[in-house]
């Protein structure tokens, strides 16, 4: 990979993304600095026709659905009433005494099962209703771990964060 992404010399401090666009042949290696968004209204939407199994860069069903919600910052896509993923990364939801992660994801992410195979987070079917039971939500991917939560107040169709991350 060495060969292959060359670090630009303008990298300083801070924490960067490497967004590499491939067909058979790499066209396109990109690099930009990664901000922390935090979310103030996250929307639960059910949306069954969003499919995402692999890391693909057209992103335009999460824009759409961020779109439909303009009061949201951020969404939470169901299918049939049960949590997979936020538009930008996987859930996890502590209850008190574990972190679960729904076993519905759209996509595995990397630090999702990194959480899973180091016995940080458990998988379970998590339905809209049950986040009445949890204390606290991460959004997590392979740039954000299991350190950046939020409390929340559970609405039949949303989530208001509060409180310090």
């Amino acid at each position: 990979m060495e060969r292959l992404i060359q670090i630009p010399d303008w990298i300083d401090e801070g924490l960067y993304r490497c967004r590499v666009r491939y067909t058979t042949d790499i066209e396109k290696i990109e690099f930009y600095e990664y901000r922390f968004n935090h979310p103030e209204i996250i929307e639960i939407v059910e949306d069954t026709s969003i499919v995402y199994p692999y890391k693909f860069e057209d992103r335009r069903q999460f824009h759409l659905a961020l779109a439909e919600h303009p009061h949201a910052n951020e969404v939470i896509i169901t299918h049939n009433g049960y949590l997979t993923d936020s538009s930008f990364s996987n859930i996890a939801l502590f209850d008190g005494n574990n972190w679960l992660t729904p076993d519905t994801p759209l996509l595995n992410g990397t630090k999702r099962q990194y959480l899973l195979d180091n016995k940080i987070l458990k998988e379970a079917p998590i339905q809209v209703e049950d986040l009445r039971h949890f204390k606290k939500l991460s959004l997590i991917n392979a740039m954000r771990d299991l350190n950046i939560v939020y409390d929340f107040i559970f609405y039949p169709n949303h989530l208001i964060i509060h409180g310090k991350y």
